[in-house]
């Protein structure tokens, strides 16, 4: 499984199925609503201290995913987006009856796991499309210079960091 692609398909299939374009999605993507197409339940709620956010799927019911509601609204999405990334990842094994709780707390968040690297990758692919994002990139260094990643976060609804990190793994900062 490549999470660039899957993020890829998801926003093909889910988010905008209707553009001309697949590089070209409405934005900011809003990870809950495709939750909701997904037929996921997507909730804000009190979580515990250093908990972002959780999945859980038991056999017989639909996901659910609980991001922790006193973090900003650009950490609730990509902590959604992450959430689905997990989703998407178990559910392409076909199996429908499967239970799973996932947290994401700041030790998830090191990438040193195989599964939070997916889920990463997932979401940042998810709400920053490497395409969409390259082209800003392009059309803002042409007419402004070296865009700063907050000009770019705010388009993309994503903290700076977040954009900071997906730059630079696009090699463009």
């Amino acid at each position: 499984m490549n999470p660039e692609s899957d993020a890829q398909q998801i926003l093909a299939t889910v988010w905008a199925p209707n553009s001309a374009d697949n590089a070209i999605v409405p934005l900011p993507v809003n990870p809950f609503e495709i939750a909701q197409r997904l037929g996921i339940k997507a909730f804000t709620a009190g979580l515990d201290e250093g908990v972002s956010g959780i999945l859980v799927k038991r056999a017989g019911q639909d996901a659910e995913i609980y991001v922790h509601a006193s973090d900003s609204p650009n950490r609730q999405r990509f902590t959604c987006a992450h959430e689905l990334g997990h989703y998407v990842k178990r559910s392409a094994a076909g199996d429908e009856a499967w239970e799973y709780v996932e947290h994401r707390n700041l030790i998830t968040s090191q990438g040193t796991n195989q599964e939070e690297i997916y889920a990463n990758k997932f979401a940042a692919g998810l709400l920053m499309p490497e395409a969409m994002v390259r082209d800003r990139f392009q059309r803002l260094k042409e007419s402004k210079g070296t865009p700063s990643p907050a000009a770019l976060a705010f388009e993309f609804g994503v903290s700076a960091d977040a954009m900071q990190f997906r730059l630079a793994n696009l090699g463009l900062g």
